[in-house]
């Protein structure tokens, strides 16, 4: 289906949107999806996020090897990730997180990171200039739009923006962070109004936003017992561990990163 001639509309918490309308003109497209999914070679491409579409009724927006991690359902243990999960990974772009495998992004992260040193390095030595291209982010294009208030380049006087939910998404908690439909131009961000998202949906959403809310309270108070309980409430965790691992897991992490955390002080 040519890029161009998609209309869709999506809404959720960010890495976990939800497509409600794919189209073309007034074609609902959503028919051809449910088909597609039924192809092995398709699913060998998002394995994650078609077994969440056969289940939720809507396709979810994050990449299988995310949406894995904010969910209960895939990783309970090392055998169903090693023997259930990683074979369901068969495109060659999934190599860069490992094919799902535990401790596979962040291994890719460490590479980059050495990567990135390198390339500093360059860049003091003078061996290489500071790119200037603009890559497939777009806060650059959103910035262009705002300053100009003009279509900018890429077409991001329409884009899907994080922003809080004031009476944007009914059966969201008031005032936590939500991605929905925003126009761009010189007004600003305005973003678009969705109502109710389907039941399912906003359940599956709230259980992460109950994760950040606690976070950002134990942020602001410097409160460890709020930090226990944002982890114990993750879905991923609280499939994994038991309430004492996960305390033991956060006095150990906290311990680890008491530097750049000094309002957490753990008994």
């Amino acid at each position: 289906m040519p890029y161009d001639e998609v209309v869709y509309f999506c809404a959720g918490i960010n890495h976990q949107a939800w497509v409600l309308e794919f189209r073309r003109g007034r074609e609902d497209l959503y028919p051809l999806i449910w088909e597609a999914i039924e192809r092995p070679e398709i699913v060998s491409q998002e394995p994650v996020r078609i077994e969440m579409m056969r289940h939720l009724g809507y396709f979810v927006t994050e990449s299988s090897g995310h949406a894995s991690e904010y969910v209960s359902y895939f990783r309970k243990s090392a055998q169903m990730v090693n023997e259930d999960l990683v074979p369901r990974f068969k495109s060659e772009r999934d190599a860069w997180f490992d094919f799902g495998r535990t401790g596979g992004y962040l291994r890719h992260c460490i590479s980059r990171f050495a990567e990135a040193q390198k390339e500093y390095q360059e860049l003091l030595e003078g061996v290489r200039d500071l790119p200037t291209a603009r890559t497939h982010e777009y806060g650059s294009y959103i910035i262009e739009a705002m300053e100009t208030n003009r279509r900018a380049t890429r077409g991001c006087m329409r884009i899907n923006g994080n922003v809080p939910n004031e009476g944007l998404i009914d059966n969201l908690p008031r005032g936590c962070c939500v991605e929905v439909p925003c126009l761009v131009d010189g007004n600003g961000i305005q973003p678009t109004a969705v109502g109710h998202l389907p039941t399912q949906l906003a359940a599956l959403n709230r259980s992460c936003v109950n994760v950040q809310e606690l976070t950002v309270e134990a942020a602001l108070m410097g409160d460890v017992e709020a930090v226990y309980r944002a982890v114990m409430m993750d879905p991923l965790t609280a499939a994994v561990c038991t309430l004492p691992q996960i305390r033991s897991m956060v006095d150990e992490l906290l311990q680890a990163q008491a530097q750049w955390l000094p309002q957490f002080q753990v008994p």
